[in-house]
């Protein structure tokens, strides 16, 4: 969008209080930019919504010439952007996931998010981030489920070792992959998911006993480093 475009969509909007963020060419480059996620709680916007909802950051209310800014916006589920509604981010910053590292500001703990610095603080309370039914049952959904695949995948480590067959090999090399991929920066929830695998004991004995028989491939490795970038600290 040129800069023609954007003075005029803003003039509109502060002449008139129109939508003129309701395009779908934008919705879509903010989505590809979030991985479909909303950028704060990181529920799929393509499942969890009805329809994603352009954030305004600085909110439209009062700074009406932001209304349009590509770095003022963010793509957001309507219990998220409902929740911030028009929070002073200037006045009392909270994070903006496209400019912050959340990890430096949050950390994990029974599924629920624990401030490191008052930027954490401000961002758990403003946009609701610990809703026990829309977000803490989720985390843990997503959770518990890693957890039990970590141990599946213990199991099959185990029954290769008993067998030393090709499908036992195979088997656990396929659920391993996936176990990792679902700890991917792609992956909806990937802070819980990756947080959650990286501070499991049985996780990383299962990596130092595939290494051990050298199962434990380059690609898995490349996985799991990638997963530890945006896991974070659980308290």
């Amino acid at each position: 969008m040129n800069p023609l475009e954007v003075r005029t969509l803003t003039d509109k909007y502060k002449a008139k209080g129109d939508c003129v963020w309701h395009i779908e060419e934008l919705k879509t480059a903010l989505l590809h930019l979030s991985d479909n996620k909303c950028a704060y709680c990181e529920c799929d916007l393509t499942k969890e919504s009805k329809y994603m909802e352009v954030e305004h950051f600085e909110d439209k209310h009062n700074n009406p010439d932001k209304v349009m800014e590509w770095d003022n916006l963010l793509p957001a589920c309507k219990r998220c952007n409902g929740s911030k509604g028009i929070h002073d981010v200037v006045h009392e910053p909270i994070i903006d996931p496209f400019k912050e590292d959340p990890k430096n500001h949050l950390k994990l703990r029974l599924y629920r998010f624990r401030e490191k610095t008052l930027m954490g603080k401000n961002t758990i309370e403003v946009v609701d981030l610990n809703h026990c039914e829309r977000a803490v049952a989720k985390r843990f959904e997503i959770g518990e489920a890693l957890l039990t695949s970590i141990k599946e995948a213990l199991e099959k480590l185990d029954r290769f070792i008993e067998n030393n067959s090709t499908k036992s090999k195979n088997r656990l090399l396929g659920h391993v992959q996936s176990l990792l991929l679902e700890c991917q920066k792609k992956s909806q929830y990937s802070a819980t998911a990756a947080s959650v695998l990286h501070a499991e004991t049985d996780y990383h004995e299962l990596r130092i006993k595939m290494k051990a028989i050298n199962l434990w491939s380059e690609e898995l490795e490349k996985l799991h480093l990638l997963s530890e970038k945006i896991s974070m600290e659980c308290a």
